[in-house]
């Protein structure tokens, strides 16, 4: 899937950008893996790309999302939305933004879980996020249906449920592949038992 001078690439970018970590994560190379896993999953790297939807680079920011990185988190005006290390340093401070707050509303919630959690506000919106897990306390078919029906909405709809929900088990198969093929390489340690997947249905919950 993945030519070892690309991902060796995309990964010294990490590296030079990324300075601080989040505390779920052991390491700085396990979490570089995981933004990294996320980044093939939005774009596959390919920083010229703009979805259906208008989201654009690397990353896959829709413009009012890269405002606020910037304006509100990174409290700087935002460059051009294609620069690449841009891209990568807005995406990591805004995934940092979304575990913490997702830990703060549900802080007896497991790492994996806050993880997926923090994924699934990154693809449907942390307002979403946050109202199942304060109403249902889980993400699932049932919570987002929930989240519609009150919020007298057509958002999401039920292809956008299973984007949200199918989105972190994507990305952790993902962060999998590319911390074995990292460990291969003798770039990084060895994936650890702790970062097993989380399935469909630890994400979904009682659908």
């Amino acid at each position: 899937m993945w030519d070892n001078t690309r991902l060796k690439s995309v990964r010294a970018l990490y590296e030079e950008e990324v300075l601080q970590i989040p505390v779920l994560f052991k390491d700085k190379e396990n979490y570089i893996s995981f933004l990294m896993a996320q980044t093939w999953q939005e774009s596959g790297w390919d920083d010229s790309v703009t979805s259906p939807t208008g989201c654009k680079g690397f990353a896959q920011f829709e413009t009012s999302t890269w405002r606020w990185v910037w304006t509100k988190l990174l409290k700087q005006d935002p460059p051009s939305i294609w620069d690449l290390k841009s891209q990568i340093i807005a995406q990591h401070t805004y995934v940092k933004y979304l575990i913490n707050a997702v830990s703060k509303k549900e802080p007896m919630l497991p790492r994996q879980e806050i993880l997926a959690s923090a994924l699934m506000a990154y693809n449907g919106g942390l307002g979403v996020v946050e109202w199942c897990l304060e109403y249902h306390g889980v993400v699932s078919v049932i919570a987002l249906r929930d989240y519609r029906n009150t919020h007298k909405s057509k958002y999401p709809d039920e292809a956008k449920i299973q984007e949200i929900l199918n989105y972190p088990v994507n990305i952790f198969n993902l962060w999998l592949s590319i911390r074995q093929l990292l460990y291969n390489l003798k770039i990084e340690s060895p994936p650890h038992n702790s970062d097993k997947l989380i399935t469909n249905k630890q994400c979904k919950g009682a659908i």
